[in-house]
């Protein structure tokens, strides 16, 4: 998926459609279930633009999808692949209906402005009010409703006519409904609060949703390792000491692990495996494209990488009892089974060969035998796809069903006697904790969850340890196993619902072959008056359908001004290496030189080459040779009328920065560089110079963050450019000049303290166009140091009263224009400390 040219994509995107081609493109794990839920997921959003965005001037209809509304969006994609997977939906949209955080309708426009884990909750309740829409005002209302906004540009204006409700009164009604049937179901199946089962093991941070899963325990019942988003994304594997309640971290946003998987969207999974000693972890993790295992000592938290190659996915790592060799699930050949690898010599025996995905391997205490769970299809079922719990013998290598309970059998764990083993149901719309006695074939409900329970195990003590999702978050819960339930599983869901009946394939309709490269854009804009004259702007933008080859151009003219703007970039993106060529100009007539105060023609031409390598998600390298021209007509001599430079540019960048919500609050970034205009070409505009600039970013509690920047940069040679010293982006509080606080070199420092005061101000003004979501709040509390010098002497005579010093504070806030585009404004005020006075700033940031 992240290798596609098509469309940027995440580590949470399961599948993506774009308007411009109608292109769809999904990723495969090896579940049916999976394929079918997400190939019918986005061929919706296929059939949404078709209707949408086709006919005359497509490119003007593009644009209006900006302003659909994602809960529509998204939630019908949802609701037209019910029947494939709705007991994550359910339990996520009747957790929030019970606790009162279902996220209105209005505020579902875009999704940009969620906090971390509402996505998936944003989905969900899209499909649930279309859901509400077709139960209460007819069948047709949610096709009739995408039909509206084919010609309607708001969401009120939609459904008054559907319903007679505006989108508030419309909301509300939903929620309520939501609510009544949320307690409804709690009442009658008497389902519980986690905290019924156990004590909590995890807490939360800065007041924002976190998950906390995959829990296990060394032998003596002390310590616990988890994967967690307490600190953002990627997830972290932490220690947790039980007895007094300290944390480490044993793998936390490491540039050689670039990411360590949950799961898929809501099916949390099981990640983490302990050696029988307690003293090694094993969990598998992704770097540049290529899934491999980590292992983790605990007493030294050192780790070292073992590659599984020739798998496309590497993931749920189980210890042997041996504790030298560990079973996973591994994608080979589209298709998922069991291996079984050995950590030091790296010898793979195979242990599933099957059509089927086999997933979540779990081994006995003498390691004879291992249960597992397998995808299975039932036709005519309310649950088409299911998942079996299995048992493999290693000696004979034969399989057998240990259960027939209609669901999702995942992430089983066997108890330490052999004779039972505990696992997570998902079906119906409940994600419960059962037992199954080996023995007798027996299975307890142990769980009757508001919410979702995953990935449990058996603590050492005898009790039991899950994950529970509650109030939009997911935490880790121990407790005694006489705490749980020792009820029947809940009933299989009644088959019923939408049917979908097969039909006979259509006839082949001809086709003649289409060109790969096609217009994706095309936005003329032009006026005339009799005073102003001529003005027009245009952009285009068009690409192969592979996403391989890029053309975008734009161009602004104004015949009453004088002036001509171009621009124009082809970018080939086959390669690793990312090329591009472009070139970029202006014209002015009689502009005035705000320099020389002179009226004058300007021109300037640039033809570019660049190359951008990535190392790694973190690291790459941007190479760049240019050629410019510059020249000036005037009755004002200039000493150089025409210039002319051929530049050569290289730098490298490293960006580790992370935040969990709104700023960032860790990591940091790093650029340095070098550059030339040589004498060569017929260049007569010949520099040289270095740069370089750092930021480091230092959590201080919830979202606050220390940051730290240090900038410098130096040029020499016959043209060297000005290193500017003061304002926005230098040193604040001091002017920008060319002339004063400048030099050919210089370096800037600063300390920025970043404090939320408002961290969930939540005020939409829906009442204005475009609409502002103001979210939250920060107050910064600066200083700034700097210094400019043109020579070494200079440089050399400074002292502390040399320096150029301000301090100052400001404030931030942080908004979403659409709820789609962030803008974050800044107020800043700086006090001089080397002399009297200060400047006010108002400007779009951040900067760094």
């Amino acid at each position: 998926m992240q290798q596609s040219n098509i469309v940027a994509v995440g580590d949470g995107t399961g599948g993506v459609t774009e308007a411009f081609k109608d292109r769809f493109m999904i990723f495969h794990d090896g579940s049916k279930q999976w394929l079918d839920l997400v190939a019918t997921h986005e061929l919706t959003h296929v059939f949404q633009y078709h209707l949408l965005v086709s006919g005359w001037w497509r490119s003007g209809r593009i644009l209006k999808t900006i302003i659909y509304p994602l809960w529509m969006m998204e939630g019908m994609a949802e609701y037209f692949s019910w029947g494939l997977e709705d007991t994550g939906g359910d339990a996520l949209v009747r957790d929030a209906a019970s606790s009162d955080c279902l996220i209105p309708l209005w505020k579902l426009e875009k999704f940009s402005h969620l906090k971390p884990h509402q996505v998936r909750l944003a989905y969900e309740s899209g499909a649930k009010a279309l859901e509400f829409l077709e139960r209460e005002y007819g069948a047709g209302s949610v096709a009739r409703m995408l039909k509206l906004f084919e010609s309607r540009f708001e969401t009120s204006a939609v459904l008054s006519e559907l319903t007679g409700l505006d989108v508030f009164a419309f909301d509300k009604k939903w929620r309520e409904y939501e609510g009544e049937r949320a307690r409804r179901r709690i009442r009658l199946e008497g389902l519980r609060e986690p905290e019924a089962y156990g004590a909590r093991l995890t807490t939360a941070t800065a007041g924002l949703p976190e998950f906390n899963s995959s829990p296990v325990f060394t032998p003596d019942g002390a310590k616990m390792a988890f994967l967690t988003t307490r600190d953002g994304f990627p997830p972290q594997v932490m220690l947790k000491d039980l007895r007094t309640g300290k944390l480490r971290d044993l793998l936390r946003h490491q540039t050689e692990v670039e990411t360590v998987h949950l799961g898929n969207f809501d099916n949390v999974s099981r990640v983490l495996t302990l050696s029988p000693d307690g003293r090694t972890l094993v969990v598998a993790g992704t770097k540049n494209h290529a899934d491999a295992l980590w292992v983790i000592d605990l007493a030294t938290r050192r780790k070292r990488r073992v590659d599984v190659p020739g798998f496309m996915s590497v993931g749920q790592p189980a210890f042997h009892p041996d504790g030298r060799r560990v079973a996973f699930s591994g994608l080979k050949d589209g298709v998922t089974d069991l291996w079984l690898l050995e950590l030091d010599g790296g010898k793979l025996t195979r242990l599933s060969d099957d059509p089927a995905d086999d997933q979540t391997p779990a081994f006995a205490p003498d390691g004879s035998w291992l249960v597992y769970t397998s995808e299975v299809e039932v036709p005519g079922s309310a649950i088409l796809y299911q998942r079996r719990l299995r048992r493999l013998s290693l000696v004979s290598g034969a399989s057998q069903v240990l259960s027939e309970l209609p669901g999702s059998a995942r992430d089983p764990v066997v108890s330490a006697d052999g004779k039972r083993v505990l696992f997570a149901l998902q079906g119906g719309g409940l994600y419960d904790v059962h037992e199954i006695d080996l023995a007798s074939g027996a299975v307890k409900r142990l769980t009757r969850s508001i919410g979702a329970a995953y990935t449990p195990t058996y603590t050492p003590d005898g009790g039991i340890a899950y994950a529970a999702l509650r109030r939009g978050s997911i935490h880790l819960y121990k407790g005694p196993r006489a705490s749980f339930e020792d009820a029947a599983p809940a009933p299989p869901p009644a088959a019923g619902g939408r049917v979908v009946e097969a039909s006979s394939a259509p006839a082949r309709v001809p086709t003649t072959a289409r060109s790969p490269y096609s217009t994706d854009l095309f936005l003329p804009a032009f006026f005339y008056s009799s005073n102003g004259g001529l003005f027009w702007t245009s952009y285009y933008q068009g690409s192969d359908l592979m996403g391989e080859h890029g053309v975008t151009g734009i161009v602004s003219y104004a015949s009453g001004q004088g002036y001509l703007d171009y621009q124009g970039q082809y970018d080939f993106k086959r390669w690793r290496t990312d090329l591009a060529f472009g070139a970029v100009g202006r014209l002015r007539k009689e502009a005035l030189d705000t320099d020389t105060g002179v009226n004058q023609d300007e021109s300037a031409h640039a033809q570019f080459l660049s190359a951008s390598t990535p190392l790694d998600r973190f690291n790459r390298v941007d190479l760049v040779a240019a050629s410019v021209t510059e020249s000036y007509d005037s009755v004002f001599a200039l000493a150089r009328p025409r210039r002319e430079a051929r530049l050569f540019s290289a730098a490298f960048v490293r960006d580790t920065v992370r935040g969990r919500y709104l700023a960032a609050t860790g990591g940091g970034r790093l650029r340095l560089g070098y550059s030339v205009a040589p004498r060569i070409l017929g260049g007569n505009s010949v520099r040289e110079g270095v740069f370089g600039e750092a930021h480091r970013y230092l959590p201080t509690g919830g979202l606050s963050a220390l940051v730290l920047r240090g900038q410098a940069a130096g040029f020499w040679g016959p043209d060297p450019p000005q290193y500017v010293l003061g304002g926005i982006g230098g040193v604040r509080g001091y002017g920008r000049s060319a002339t004063v606080d400048a030099g050919r070199a210089g370096a800037v420092t600063t300390a920025e303290w970043r404090i939320p005061v408002l961290p969930n101000l939540d005020y939409y003004m829906w009442y204005i166009f475009p609409d502002f979501y103001f979210k939250s709040l920060s107050l910064n509390l600066f200083t700034d140091a700097g210094y400019a010098w043109s020579a070494e002497s200079e440089l050399r005579g400074a002292g502390w009263g040399s320096l150029r010093h301000s301090y100052g504070a400001g404030l931030s806030l942080h908004t979403f224009i659409l709820q789609l585009f962030p803008l974050v404004l800044h107020f800043d005020y700086a006090q001089r400390t080397t002399s009297d006075g200060g400047v006010f700033y108002v400007y779009l940031g951040p900067l760094f």
